[in-house]
């Protein structure tokens, strides 16, 4: 193994305590027997360094991590646009306020092109804020001309707020949007607004005027050629154009961009012919006008006294006409020569228009062209291929839909940056991904690993009845539905079908994470439908470049993973059932989740401000408050009466207030009564408000199975309270139901606890309350020293009193004891005992712990206390966790612990072992005996069957191995240094079941590990603990015996919180799946030859074993 270090602590590990529960339930490992996969493995290896220094800095500066990680993961905030948007008043280029805003320019814009130069020819047509008309049209225009004077000063004032974009970045610093502004169409904006105040009150001014200098403006119609330049404003409409044609792109409807060029061209066309007919109707007009010379076309034409109507029509007839326009005098030199500059004009601008309409629709027919080249190609195909006419219609049908869901036109990616096209990617793909928790969170706080989730989906098209996978086979990939039509069916529920319309559903999530998974159900297709998916080495590959988004997806995965596994089947009434159940396993995974509860603050789960006295009835609430305020200002030897005054004000509170049962009534009430079982739990849940199904503790962590575990040890408790042995075995199956002489027997257990009201009350409160300190979203409020569960528990005892309210009723003396409680089970692990686990230096520091803390009276506190705990580990109204066989065990455990005082803990540990051997019809001769029936407890044997089946693995070993194991197990930290292994009860039982570990080759690897531990363990350290968690799920996982054989030459031995932890390193986690190659082979083959060689080595040469203790039996 590599050089012990001193690593931090892990930050994204399994929770220990889980995998205790894993051990103590049943001798089973249901929630955990999933691990996160490879990649991710890798990944948080890497990041967990990363992340450990930011939260070093995190630490010393208050700042919140997930603030830091999303500038640290997208480089800055979401989006280009977004950032802008949070900007004060600075209007983005491309929000909706500014497209809006430029649409109504435009408008106005195309209104002056038309009205303008009529007012120019016509002088009937004047618009003016002030006209000289009461006419109804003038009074439109003059609405038209008070809206441009208040518009286009104001388009000013938007401009300089307006940000831009600069190399693909905006900029929003007001000073370089003036500067931008100020170089480019400021001085025109400035000049044409003065223009037209100009234009707008000169003619009253020239009315007004006491001279008559101003007259000759308005004569020479200068006034109307002034307006007339407001026109000028028609050069804006060139970036006005590109942001509409880009509008309209967006919109993705190939009809609309061709409609959008088409009318753009009429438009333009119409308004070159409006222009020249105006300008053509004025030269008309001024010639006329002269008193000599020939005779305009107005005259020849014999319109010039026509109405408006046919004048215009005149003058459109004669630009649009040419080249055989109607006849001029041919002494008017001026007409001749504007008709040949109109003439030019015409050609030059119409022409050009056609010319750009005639390519794009040659460019939406080569487009369309494509599509049916390669639908002539497949339908010729098919033809030649005598394919039957219905299948041939369902082949072309799929074709189509494919073509139009699949544009086939594709571009240039040189032309995109990759910021830009990961948000481009977004922009598409994005809703399919945000209606999972997970990719909204990431969206939200990491965008720019969301965008690269973005692009790294593949989109699938099916026909109709087709899987998209189908149950029973591995699930490789997360499916999210996206269009069409579909089925959900599974073998289980054959009757039961969901069907399901255009709705993004995600599934086989849990592919994400783990090596290995089937899928539970098929997905079936109904109609031409869409498909995206994500496979888990691209979303590895995509967290890579982000270590605070990869430590919080891994958190999130362990938490999944756990929840997935762990989610009963017996719930599940059809197939939506199974759907929803992991939709709610990633929302309470996400919701959990420390980043996530960071950004999302829910202020029912903050200790600060959680509050449950609430819930409380009014005189319960007032006592409760009454004891906070007590506590915070009295010292403990002062407050001795009032402590004991909540609880016996309680006692009366349910018959004296409206009928509510408060927690001691429900003690002296309802646990000495014969209710059935379900009214005992809704009189539990209403006098012990932390477990009120919607807004208790365990509903606020939204943990259902904590809650259940912690009534069913209530219930349990309160059966042997009442000695009811139906309500206790109710849950239990008939052939392995507890026996009455076991019943007895914990009743003799409860009855020499001696247990009072006030002692009853303290233990059902510590095991309503116990399990929420195992909530990481609660635990992680707490400081870093009181984040362990026990010491969790005691802390918020102390500190938060209002989230845990029925602490109020507890008397002094008895909260004395249950604070001495938290303190001894953070020292002593009684399931740890039951399987072995420890030795019996644990037992002594158990006696050293109670014996100047309450003594007798604290050791039978505990007893009690674990009689109600036990029993309520699996759960159940009732207990399912005690059956016949979990009984003896438990009670053998039990009986040794009451003597735990009166002996010593070295005899009386040994004894504990022994009898257990003598469960399993084996008699300790020797010490290996002794050692080898500790293994036993290790392994979870419950038969002599198991029991030889173990001798048989050990009877493998070579005579040293046996020597090495047996000083191992029979260490007892007292007199010999003793190695306990955290999880070792799981790594044995893994290997059992893993043909490709055995137990045999664990126990050899376990050598190896225990020589490496005592060469790395401090000089006089007595009790040197291991965790074995990463190697137990590296047993679960590998199927190759060669690198399981040597997998400690490539793992790591760190020192975290005075334990050692094996790390089985990245190299091992790649080759778990790995094939055994010749190599592999041979060296398998050499490393068994030299292992023979040593047992016959062994056989020849006996090795003396040495008496290591003496047990009194």
């Amino acid at each position: 193994m590599s050089i012990p270090y001193e690593g931090p602590g892990t930050l994204s590990e399994l929770s220990a305590d889980a995998l205790h529960l894993s051990s103590e339930m049943l001798g089973t490992s249901a929630n955990s027997h999933m691990r996160l996969n490879s990649h991710l493995m890798e990944l948080s290896m890497r990041a967990a360094e990363s992340v450990h220094v930011l939260k070093k800095s995190r630490n010393s500066t208050g700042v919140y991590a997930v603030n830091a990680a999303s500038s640290y993961a997208s480089g800055g905030p979401s989006t280009e646009l977004e950032r802008c948007e949070s900007i004060l008043h600075v209007i983005p280029p491309n929000s909706r306020f500014r497209l809006v805003w430029d649409l109504s320019g435009v408008l106005l814009i195309m209104l002056d092109a038309f009205l303008l130069p009529m007012t120019m020819a016509w002088s009937e047509w004047e618009i003016t804020p002030m006209p000289t008309s009461n006419s109804a049209p003038s009074r439109m225009l003059q609405m038209l001309a008070i809206l441009s004077l208040i518009f286009w000063p104001c388009d000013i004032v938007v401009n300089f707020n307006t940000a831009f974009y600069v190399r693909g970045f905006i900029e929003t610093r007001r000073r370089e949007i003036a500067k931008r502004y100020a170089y480019t169409w400021l001085g025109f904006d400035v000049c044409v607004v003065l223009l037209d105040f100009a234009a707008g009150f000169l003619g009253q001014a020239t009315d007004d005027a006491p001279s008559d200098i101003l007259q000759p403006l308005r004569s020479a119609r200068y006034l109307r050629i002034l307006r007339t330049i407001r026109i000028l404003r028609i050069l804006k409409a060139g970036k006005i154009n590109v942001l509409l044609e880009n509008l309209v792109i967006s919109m993705g409807r190939q009809w609309m961009i061709l409609a959008f060029t088409v009318g753009k061209m009429l438009i333009a066309i119409g308004a070159v012919a409006h222009i020249l007919a105006c300008v053509w109707f004025a030269l008309g007009d001024t010639v006329s006008s002269f008193d000599t010379g020939p005779p305009s076309w107005l005259q020849l034409a014999r319109i010039e006294d026509a109405s408006f109507q046919i004048q215009y029509i005149h003058s459109l007839t004669w630009i649009l006409l040419p080249p055989a326009p109607a006849p001029l005098d041919p002494l008017s030199g001026i007409e001749q020569m504007a008709v040949l500059t109109l003439f030019v004009i015409t050609v030059l601008v119409i022409g050009s228009a056609l010319s750009i309409l005639t390519g794009t629709l040659n460019e939406i027919r080569q487009v369309n062209s494509e599509r049916s080249r390669k639908r002539r190609e497949l339908r010729i195909f098919l033809q030649n291929r005598k394919v039957p006419t219905e299948l041939l219609m369902r082949v072309m049908s799929y074709a189509d839909y494919k073509m139009t869901r699949h544009s086939p036109v594709g571009y240039d990616s040189s032309l995109i940056s990759p910021m830009l096209e990961a948000e481009l990617a977004t922009s598409q793909f994005g809703s399919v991904l945000n209606a999972h928790p997970l990719f909204s969170f990431v969206s939200s706080s990491y965008p720019t690993v969301f965008a690269e989730c973005c692009r790294a989906l593949n989109k699938h098209f099916y026909c109709e009845g087709e899987a998209v996978f189908s149950e029973g086979s591995l699930a490789e990939k997360m499916y999210v539905s996206n269009h069409g039509t579909f089925k959900l069916t599974a073998e289980v529920f054959t009757h039961d079908q969901v069907f399901f319309e255009d709705d993004c559903q995600c599934f086989a999530e849990i592919s994400l994470y783990v090596e290995a998974v089937m899928h539970g159900y098929t997905l079936h297709t109904q109609s031409f439908s869409e498909v995206f998916s994500l496979t888990a080495s691209d979303f590895a590959r995509i967290l890579g470049a982000s270590p605070m988004c990869t430590t919080m997806v891994v958190e999130y995965a362990n938490d999944y993973i756990v929840r997935f596994s762990s989610a009963s089947a017996t719930s599940q009434v059809c197939v939506w059932d199974m759907i929803e159940q992991e939709q709610s396993c990633a929302k309470a995974a996400c919701a959990c989740n420390s980043f996530y509860l960071e950004v999302n603050v829910d202020s029912r789960l903050v200790l600060d401000t959680l509050d449950l006295s609430d819930l409380q009835s009014p005189v319960v609430k007032s006592i409760t408050m009454g004891h906070v305020l007590s506590g915070q200002q009295q010292d403990l030897d002062d407050s001795h009466t009032r402590d004991f005054q909540p609880a016996a004000q309680l006692r009366g509170a349910g018959d004296e207030f409206g009928g509510y049962l408060a927690p001691m009534d429900f003690v002296t009430s309802v646990v000495y009564s014969t209710e059935p079982a379900e009214d005992t739990l809704a009189s539990l849940r209403e006098a012990f408000v932390e477990l009120d199904p919607d807004s208790g503790l365990h509903a606020r962590f939204s943990d259902s199975k904590e809650q259940e575990r912690a009534e069913s040890a209530i219930l349990s408790l309160v059966a042997i309270v009442r000695d009811d042995y139906n309500m206790y075995t109710a849950v239990q199956p008939p052939d392995n139901r507890l026996t009455n002489t076991q019943w007895q027997n914990l009743r003799d257990l409860f009855e020499w606890t001696e247990a009072t009201d006030q002692k009853l009350l303290a233990v059902i409160f510590l095991l309503a309350v116990k399990g929420v300190s195992k909530y990481r979203s609660l635990t992680r409020q707490l400081p870093v020293g009181h984040q362990r569960p026990e010491k969790a528990m005691k802390y918020i005892l102390e500190s938060f009193p209002l989230a845990v309210p029925s602490s109020a009723s507890l008397g002094s003396n008895v909260q004395h004891l249950v604070r001495n409680l938290l303190k001894m089970l953070g020292t002593f692990n009684f399931a740890q005992m039951l399987q072995g686990e420890n030795v019996p230096a644990n037992l002594r520091d158990l006696k050293d712990t109670i014996q100047p803390r309450g003594g007798e009276e604290l050791l039978k506190f505990y007893v009690l206390y674990l009689l109600g705990f036990m029993s309520g580990l699996a759960g159940g109204q009732g207990s399912c966790f005690m059956t016949r066989r979990n009984a003896k065990t438990t009670i053998l455990g039990l009986a040794m612990l009451k003597h735990v005082l009166e002996q010593d803990p070295a005899p009386l540990y040994w004894t504990y072992i022994h009898h257990r051997g003598l469960e399993l019809s084996r008699r300790a001769e020797q010490p290996s005996d002794l050692a080898l029936l500790r293994l036993a407890c290790n392994c979870r044997a419950q038969t002599a069957d198991d029991l030889a089946r173990l001798q048989d693995a050990w009877d493998h070993l070579t005579a040293q191995e046996q020597v090495e194991l047996t000083k191992h197990f029979l260490a007892d930290g007292i007199t010999t240094p003793a190695i306990v292994c955290e999880f070792l009860p799981l790594c044995l039982e893994r290997a059992r079941s893993n043909p490709f570990v055995t137990v045999r080759t664990l126990l050899q690897v376990l050598v190896e590990l225990l020589q490496a531990v005592r060469s790395a363990a401090p000089k006089g350290q007595q009790i040197i603990t291991v965790d074995l968690a990463d190697l137990a799920a590296f047993i679960l996982m590998v199927q190759n015996s060669y690198v399981f054989q040597t997998c400690l030459a490539r793992a790591t031995l760190g020192l975290r919180e005075e334990r050692f932890c094996v790390d089985v390193s990245q190299e091992n986690w790649r080759r778990v799946t790995e094939p055994p190659s010749d190599i592999v082979l041979l060296a398998g083959s050499v490393r068994e030859l030299v292992y023979k060689s040593r047992q016959m080595e062994d056989t020849n040469n006996p090795t003396q074993q040495q008496v290591l203790v003496q047990c009194h039996f």
